[in-house]
């Protein structure tokens, strides 16, 4: 799991330490650097699968670097908590704002006792042994992750661990006006955006074939009529995603372009919460809240408490949500606020001095901005 996120010169995060739990709620007032959490995580997936290159939209370009700094070094840290080990990577990326030109100054993974796994300065690759003893030293390309190249192998299982690790976060803000109802494909990572739902659904299915039927009878109890799904072949190589329904007997289907945007947003909801359990995904959620009704969204809500540290690793949520903050703020809430100079904190909700004048909710304190 992610224990501690560092992140120095990224829009409003200068100095910033971001620690997690297994569950954890990120509230705060709009610009309070929420989303770039969530920015910065997927970025780092993205970089560190070996699909993107430094500069690429969506990872970490030049416009990210923080407005009022005149420094043009990013720095970025991950501590991660693995089985049986605990890893820090670190990130350091150098812009040249004048040229247009970015590169990885320094890229570089340690073991707690800060001993090496991985290191890569100045366009060379050094390579350690689980062990920590010297590997290999070649040169890479600094507009990418050497450490997205490094070959898994028997001697270095600690480095293609934290890899793993990394390449199994799912960072998604649903918006389910754009999920596509036909698919070709079996997509392994859901989109920042779901619009590949039915291609990732796809996948889970036959990842999954044993949660099938738990995760249709939860789905049966939150959206009415509900039956089953099926991934119907319409055309060569296509298959189309299609809800069951009954009503007074009778039964029909509907394509997922047919039913509410709420009722997309609850299936893909509990398919996070139900298909991916086991498969060793962190979450990372951005309002996910949103398009659901106010009783529907804290079944989902305690389905994945239930399951956060167990079969979901963890799971972290961004919301501004009053459902969220009060179900979940007083044990797992991290309070984002911006300082007068612009810099964000993180405090959690119980080192905070709360007004609870009269036995008002968390949501309300917070709503009247009487958190101190």
């Amino acid at each position: 799991m992610f224990k501690r996120l560092h992140v120095d010169n990224y829009k409003c995060l200068v100095n910033f330490d971001l620690a997690f739990q297994e569950l954890t709620l990120l509230l705060g007032r709009n610009g309070t650097g929420k989303t770039s959490v969530l920015d910065i995580v997927y970025a780092l997936r993205e970089l560190l699968s070996g699909r993107a290159r430094i500069a690429d939209p969506g990872v970490f370009p030049s416009h990210t670097l923080t407005a009022w700094q005149t420094r043009e070094i990013q720095i970025f840290e991950v501590e991660a908590e693995l089985p049986g080990d605990t890893l820090l990577y670190r990130l350091q990326i150098e812009h040249d704002t004048k040229n247009h030109q970015s590169r990885i100054a320094d890229e570089s993974l340690w073991d707690a006792d800060g001993r090496p796994l991985f290191e890569f300065k100045g366009g060379e690759v050094h390579l350690y042994r689980d062990d920590n003893s010297p590997g290999p030293v070649f040169p890479a390309d600094w507009t990418e992750s050497a450490l997205a190249r490094v070959v898994a192998g028997p001697k270095n299982t600690r480095l293609t661990k934290f890899l793993e690790f990394i390449r199994n976060v799912v960072v998604c803000g649903l918006y389910p006006a754009g999920f596509e109802h036909e698919t070709k494909t079996h997509d392994v990572m859901l989109a920042r955006d779901a619009h590949n739902f039915s291609a990732w659904y796809q996948h889970l299915q036959l990842e999954q074939p044993g949660q099938v039927e738990q995760f249709r009878k939860a789905l049966e109890d939150v959206i009415e009529g509900f039956s089953g799904i099926r991934l119907q072949m319409v055309g060569r190589n296509t298959r189309a995603f299609t809800l069951d329904f009954h009503e007074n007997g009778k039964k029909y289907e509907l394509g997922l372009d047919e039913i509410s945007d709420g009722q997309r947003a609850l299936v893909a909801l509990y398919s996070l919460v139900h298909l991916s359990a086991g498969l060793g995904y962190t979450l990372f959620l951005d309002e996910p809240e949103n398009y659901v009704a106010l009783p529907e969204i804290e079944p989902w809500l305690a389905e994945l408490s239930d399951r956060c540290g167990d079969a979901i690793p963890q799971a972290v949520i961004c919301s501004h949500h009053p459902e969220l903050i009060d179900y979940l703020g007083l044990s797992s809430g991290i309070s984002l606020s911006r300082e007068p100079s612009g810099v964000t904190r993180a405090t959690r909700i119980e080192d905070l001095s709360l007004t609870t004048e009269g036995g008002l909710k968390l949501s309300e304190i917070v709503a009247r901005g009487w958190e101190r």
